[in-house]
């Protein structure tokens, strides 16, 4: 009984494999690389500016470093210097990266939908 099933089933698979072959290959539409375009410039947009507050992150730690070394060194105060660096960090770790929504309105044909 399983047997006929899996045979049945290994039929029927054949068939519809044999049909796909004959249909003609699936086109990109423009809509479809309109939309991947629009979707890999989103993309890129926000890695920059995930990069761009990365590096503000960077240059604000490398400034605190130089800071407490001079601390280190000397035993005195920098005239603030630290907590004006804490401040400048904490408002960067504040922000979040711009998000941008695309939506374009696009005319489907009835040949389009299934």
């Amino acid at each position: 009984m399983v047997t006929a099933s899996f045979v049945g089933m290994y039929y029927t698979l054949q068939a519809d494999i044999e049909e796909a072959k004959k249909l003609p290959p699936i086109e990109v539409t423009r809509l479809e690389y309109e939309l991947k375009e629009e979707w890999n410039e989103k993309m890129i947009i926000q890695l920059k500016e995930r990069v761009e507050m990365l590096e503000q992150v960077d240059d604000v730690v490398f400034e605190e470093l130089n800071v407490l070394g001079t601390l280190m060194k000397d035993g005195t105060e920098n005239d603030g210097k630290l907590e004006e660096l804490n401040r400048q960090l904490e408002e960067i770790k504040n922000q979040k990266p711009k998000q941008t929504i695309i939506v374009k309105e696009v005319e489907v044909s009835k040949k389009g939908r299934r």
